[in-house]
């Protein structure tokens, strides 16, 4: 293991990424506002002695951007490596454990970017004797696109987009967005008729001041605003905001297209065409995407698209991968990276920032590689 993780840090350290060792205690405020339910409900939490909740770092990826954040210009191009131990409930194998990886921040060649780091995730599986990974991709930018041209209400594309990636939530979802799961009033529903029609971030604001009046800044695992969230959503379905037979029909369609990339543009363009869904552009860009990643010297032919596939991470807000070893039917990945331009904005920078990564799982690399 030890000489595999020698020659991991020396391909990413000639790749040009500087390695950093963030704090691996952190606030867990951080996380429970903008990591996603996926991981929240994984952490390791500990309260300090002002009570202030904390956490073990759960990944990376925040907690190497808050460091980029305190450093400098948030648009800066740097480029950063880390390996070092992460702590989350995961069951059936240790909750820590070893994670390896790059974030590139600051490029605007996002197409090259995209390719060089899917590259770079590849060549570092094989460091572990994994010479024939399977590569999975997909693309929730093109889901969004297809929920604004769909004309799905502000409310419910934020609540989508939130549970895309995980196919089992997503259909519950769009059952209830259609009125399959409709129950009695619920109590507060006199709340919720003041809220309707109402300005969103104003509405917002009303809910999240009520919580900080009662003390309340997470519940469950959800943070303020996500609560806040939760109300608005209930009552935009209050006033009919949820989904007609023909959205419902269309996403089901878009969510079983899959195959190579050429095979899904074009199963994307017919959809366009028999829906006369404004989708081109977001077309393009993954066509283009295709070809960046054919040009780094990947096979396109080699990879896996799946419309509905998504990281179970809030922040990504793009291009997307997972590899996986052939021989594990787990589903567990050993490795996860992609385009996550909207974090940087959450984290405190005023506007969004390009930003791409990847992390490799250590354990499960060695596992597949069979190093010792």
């Amino acid at each position: 293991m030890s000489a595999a993780l020698a020659t991991l840090r020396t391909l990413l350290s000639d790749g040009g990424y500087r390695f950093v060792d963030p704090p691996i205690l952190h606030d867990a405020a951080v996380f429970l506002d903008v990591a996603g339910e996926d991981l929240r409900r994984r952490l390791f939490l500990t309260t300090g002695p002002d009570g202030a909740q904390l956490c073990l770092r759960p990944e990376f990826t925040i907690p190497v951007c808050l460091d980029h954040l305190a450093g400098g210009d948030a648009h800066r191009i740097a480029d950063y490596a880390y390996c070092g131990p992460v702590f989350r409930h995961r069951p059936g194998e240790p909750g820590e454990f070893l994670q390896a990886g790059v974030e590139s921040l600051g490029r605007t060649d996002r197409i090259t970017a995209d390719a060089e780091i899917l590259a770079l995730a590849i060549e570092a599986v094989r460091v572990f004797g994994l010479a024939a990974p399977t590569v999975r991709i997909g693309d929730s930018q093109l889901f969004s696109t297809l929920l604004d041209a769909l004309g799905v209400a502000a409310a419910w594309r934020r609540r989508l987009a939130r549970v895309f990636g995980d196919r089992d939530r997503l259909r519950r979802t769009i059952a209830r967005l259609s009125g399959d799961g409709d129950g009695p009033a619920p109590a507060h529903a006199d709340f919720l008729a003041a809220l309707e029609g109402s300005d969103h971030d104003s509405a917002h604001k009303v809910v999240e001041d009520l919580l900080a009046i009662a003390g309340i800044r997470a519940v469950g695992g959800r943070s303020a605003g996500e609560i806040a969230d939760r109300f608005l959503e209930q009552a935009a379905l209050r006033v009919g905001a949820g989904l007609d037979p023909r959205a419902r029909t269309v996403i089901a369609r878009f969510l079983d297209i899959a195959g190579t990339p050429d095979a899904a543009a074009g199963a994307l363009k017919t959809l366009a065409a028999d829906e006369k869904l404004a989708l081109a552009p977001a077309i393009e860009g993954f066509e283009r995407r295709a070809e960046g990643l054919a040009r780094r010297g990947i096979d396109p032919d080699r990879l896996a698209f799946a419309a509905d596939f998504g990281r179970r991470l809030d922040y990504y807000s793009g291009f997307v991968f997972e590899i996986h070893d052939p021989a594990v039917s787990d589903g567990r990945q050993i490795v996860g990276g992609g385009r996550y331009d909207r974090l940087m904005p959450l984290l405190g920078a005023k506007t969004a920032v390009p930003a791409v990564g990847f992390a490799l799982w250590v354990d499960r690399a060695a596992r597949a590689g069979g190093v010792a």
